[in-house]
């Protein structure tokens, strides 16, 4: 029966830090339970198989079509997909506003309505990585909006490491091949690049509490991209602050990064 020590030092460190707020017998527990259950791969993207295109529609926006089918919204009686999409708003005395979170003022009333509208292909399909991300259609399945590939890195350093991954291993997903790559995933303690991976599986990655014997896990142990060197910049990644490390370190009792080669930075 695999435990948590059997992980490799990084990997342990990393689920001991993503659940320290469970303590550290959640983690030795949750690799003992998941021992005969690897973690499951997204689903497939709904359509039919092919090549993915974005169609220009009828509300002015493009949508993704395979095989001359649109992925988004639900069929119709005309011929062409209905969408429907839920709104929310405050509304107060100044008007209608945004909810970013937090108490609700008592003079203060919640708003909400069902847009629902048919859209009809009226051009030719493009390549979707040409459509800005403002032109695009998000209505439907949470799935979809991970099927239009990403927009340009927003440094030239990773716009390079991209292109190299692109280039080496194809622009899907590096892990489960669904979807299209949309963040070059590198380990945060190391800088080495990994692969790209989708936003599905990226969000989910290092939670996997497997030894081996799981897509994820074995990622992790040999990663795609290890053979290419790439090195991602300390400058471009996102950083844990100071205060957030502190508190991880004090629901554990120890820092499981302690005694490891990181390139970590407080602030």
């Amino acid at each position: 029966m695999p435990t948590l020590d059997d992980l490799p030092p990084y990997r342990r460190a990393k689920l001991l830090w993503r659940w320290a707020h469970q303590g550290l017998a959640h983690v030795e527990q949750l690799v003992i339970d998941a021992a005969n259950e690897p973690c499951r791969l997204p689903y497939p993207p709904p359509g039919p198989p092919g090549p993915t295109l974005a169609v220009p529609g009828s509300d002015g926006r493009h949508h993704l079509a395979r095989a001359g089918q649109l992925l988004c919204g639900d069929d119709s009686a005309a011929g062409g997909r209905t969408h429907r999409q839920h709104s929310s708003w405050l509304e107060g005395e100044d008007g209608p506003q945004e909810w970013k979170g937090g108490r609700v003022n008592d003079d203060m009333v919640w708003g909400e309505a069902d847009a629902v509208w048919t859209v009809h292909p009226v051009g030719p399909g493009v390549d979707a990585g040409l459509v800005p991300k403002r032109e695009r259609c998000t209505a439907g399945r949470y799935a979809l909006l991970h099927c239009w590939p990403p927009p340009p890195a927003r440094t030239a350093s990773v716009r390079r490491m991209r292109a190299a991954l692109v280039d080496a291993l194809g622009p899907d997903c590096h892990l489960c091949g669904l979807y299209p790559g949309a963040m070059v995933d590198h380990d945060h303690e190391t800088g080495q690049v990994r692969g790209l991976l989708c936003g599905l599986c990226n969000r989910v990655l290092e939670e996997c509490p497997h030894v081996t014997g799981c897509p994820r896990a074995d990622y992790q142990n040999t990663p795609p991209a290890a053979g290419l060197g790439l090195i991602y910049p300390v400058s471009d990644e996102w950083r844990t602050q100071e205060s957030t490390r502190r508190r991880k370190v004090e629901l554990l009792g120890f820092d499981p990064f302690e005694g490891l080669p990181t390139r970590r930075m407080s602030g």
